[in-house]
């Protein structure tokens, strides 16, 4: 194309740069360079254009020279700094775009941007200062705003964020991005029902934001109502198809319906591994690992939960007895500080924060480590990684965890598991190239978390009736469960069922389904769930079963940590065996307690048990004395003795794998 003049030609490129036609644009850049080389406006732009198309290095050595060529102009120092935000080199893009603030200290968007860089430095308060001059000097700057809120979440002032976004929304109440990040951080708050309406009214707005759809879909399993957050999350998939999160959501949700079969899981776990277990160049298969049986091993563990999280209470008593002669320990984390996440640290050879590095970058970096065996603590849960184990960075890829059940990757080899866990029949969902890792006793091990109280006196015999209490997560008590313990309540005259629920209308839920039931409301009693944070732990909020005479697991989705709590705090769990591992973890846990007979293998042999129990106060008297004494005694709390072993079977599977 022809153009009058070079003004002309630029215009045109510049077009073609904002239609992201970026290799015509670049074109048109080279070619006016040739006839200005020492312009340093079409050096700049030529190093962005380059930048854009995937050729860093080159890109950022335009870059650089524009700035040379000039270094007082603003918006290159500005613009440098964003793709340096894009690459995640955080303390170079910091230092441009100060460079940008400085020069240009009315021109909003450095402010904004700088913010951004700070936020992944994980500086948030600074981040939030950035925002504020942002909207200082525009203060219709609706990104602004909406980064703004999140960053106050980020360092721990989500009511303040709250209030932000309530506030944007009263001058804006079209804006569908303010209502959906409304609805995150009342989702944080554990405000379940104020979280449901803001993405409700964010899907108004627009009905196809993906974000809102997702969230949503969650908040109603949050509530328990499964079957519509299973439909929700397929909508979801239908706007998003790509969207492996979306997928893992559905699979991991499913697990609660006791209608779920073993087909649905099947057909699941294909679709996941058509759309997202079969990368472009196919998973790696050609590791140079050294296949030497009784070598010092590389271990990796990849978890969001390293911290005061179920996962990460689970893993810490192993991770500290680990025996780094014959295994260095390498991690490779997406949580955010808190004092657990601290002591991972202290106890690990190596620490990688991978949380924003792409699927690429981080099985990379575990080639780059030489990792033996990886082990993915996730599963389908929230910000699982499965999308890089379907790479094959490591030989060795097993799952633990995250629950106890099989991932249906075909890139797994092994599930740590143990004999209990694993069906008579075998396990339906695991895929054809994924084995058992079996342990010997359980497949977990525990240590009560700091600041537990001691084991009060049996409640029953000062209240004169009988307290069931179920702690697990509202999303595991469906209405198959509600109606068994309302059998239950009706077969133990003027007992009562304390639950740990979060706000919402949920409670009034299960307070009408055990109506129907025949069970009043005055026999139901709610505790608040409370998130731990570093002013509280969870230990402190065990005090709970200080009301609680018998614990009655949840069904098909068992308990695991709650049980242990349980245990510990003397309180007897009635467990329902079912055909799957996650309906088996109760079995696992009490038969490694020593309290095998607290396993019912059907749902009128439940019922049973938990009415017999609850006829027999001197039982359960002494059963409260003598349960936390029994389970010091038991493999559950051996935590050296747990991790030897665990070693042992990780260095079996290394060793056939070595034959191979």
């Amino acid at each position: 194309m022809q153009f009058p003049d070079p003004q002309a030609a630029l215009n045109h490129a510049m077009e073609l740069h904002r239609q992201r036609r970026l290799a015509e644009a670049e074109q048109i850049y080279r070619e006016l360079r040739l006839q200005f080389p020492q312009s340093p406006d079409l050096v700049h732009l030529h190093g962005l254009v380059i930048f854009e198309l995937g050729q860093h290095a080159a890109g950022e050595a335009l870059l650089q020279e524009s700035i040379r060529l000039n270094p007082n102009i603003a918006h290159y120092h500005g613009n440098y700094g964003t793709k340096l935000v894009d690459q995640r080199d955080t303390q170079r893009a910091i230092a441009y775009l100060r460079r940008a603030v400085e020069l240009a200290p009315d021109a909003a968007q450095h402010h904004y941007n700088l913010g951004n860089a700070y936020v992944q430095a994980k500086a948030h308060e600074e981040a939030i200062a950035c925002y504020r001059g942002a909207l200082a000097r525009n203060a219709d700057y609706a990104v602004a705003e909406l980064q703004l809120g999140m960053a106050l979440h980020l360092v721990g002032r989500t009511e303040e964020g709250i209030a932000h976004y309530r506030e944007v929304l009263a001058r804006r109440p079209t804006d569908y991005a303010v209502a959906t990040n409304l609805g995150a951080l009342l989702q944080a708050q554990c405000d379940i029902d104020g979280a449901i309406a803001s993405f409700q009214q964010s899907l108004a707005i627009e009905p196809k934001n993906f974000f809102a759809l997702n969230n949503l879909g969650i908040m109603l399993k949050e509530r328990g109502e499964i079957a519509e957050a299973v439909e929700l999350l397929r909508r979801c998939l239908v706007l998003n198809p790509e969207s492996a999160e979306v997928l893992s959501n559905i699979i991991l949700t499913m697990h609660y319906d006791p209608a779920s079969t073993d087909e649905m899981f099947a057909e699941l776990h294909r679709e996941w591994n058509r759309r997202h277990g079969s990368p472009p160049a196919g998973p790696i298969k050609n590791h140079p690992n050294l296949k030497e049986p009784g070598r010092r091993l590389r271990l990796g563990y990849v978890s969001a939960d390293l911290r005061d999280h179920v996962v990460g209470r689970a893993l810490l008593p192993a991770f500290r007895h680990h025996d780094h002669t014959a295994f260095e320990i390498f991690c490779y984390s997406m949580s955010s500080e808190q004092s657990l996440t601290r002591e991972f640290k202290a106890h690990a050879d190596c620490w990688r924060d991978i949380a924003g590095s792409t699927d690429q970058e981080f099985a990379r970096q575990v080639q780059a480590d030489q990792i033996d065996l990886l082990i993915d603590l996730g599963l389908h849960t929230s910000d699982n990684r499965l999308t890089a184990f379907a790479l094959k960075p490591a030989p060795l890829q097993l799952s633990w965890l995250g629950y106890p059940e099989s991932s249906g990757l075909e890139t797994i080899d092994y599930r740590i598991s143990d004999r209990h866990l694993e069906p008579p029949a075998g396990n339906a969902l695991s895929s054809a190239h994924e084995k058992p890792c079996l342990l010997a006793d359980s497949w977990t091990c525990y240590e009560p978390p700091a600041g537990f109280p001691e084991v009060n006196v049996l409640p029953a015999l000062q209240r004169g009736d009988v307290t069931f209490g179920s702690f697990n997560n509202s999303c595991k008590i469906s209405a198959e469960v509600l109606a068994t313990w309302g059998r239950i309540l009706r077969g133990v005259p003027n007992s009562r069922l304390m639950l740990l629920a979060k706000q919402g209308g949920h409670r009034q839920r299960i307070t009408d389904r055990l109506a129907s039931h025949g069970i009043t409301p005055d026999r139901l009693v709610f505790a608040d769930y409370l998130p731990a944070t570093d002013d509280l732990n969870q230990g402190t909020l065990l005090s709970r079963y200080h009301q609680v005479d018998i614990a009655l697991d949840t069904f098909p989705y068992n308990g695991m940590t709650t049980t242990l709590d349980a245990l510990w705090m003397g309180v007897p769990v009635v467990s329902h065996v079912g055909r799957r591992s996650l309906g088996r973890a109760g079995l696992s846990l009490l038969t490694t307690a020593g309290l095998p007979e607290f396993a019912a293998d059907s749902i009128d042999a439940y019922v049973d048990l938990a009415v017999r129990t609850a006829n027999n106060l001197p039982r359960l008297s002494t059963l409260r004395r003598d349960l936390r004494p029994r389970l010091l005694k038991s493999p559950l709390l051996d935590a050296p003795g747990f991790t030897r072993k665990l070693e042992a079977s990780l260095r079996k599977t290394w060793a056939d794998w070595c034959r191979q």
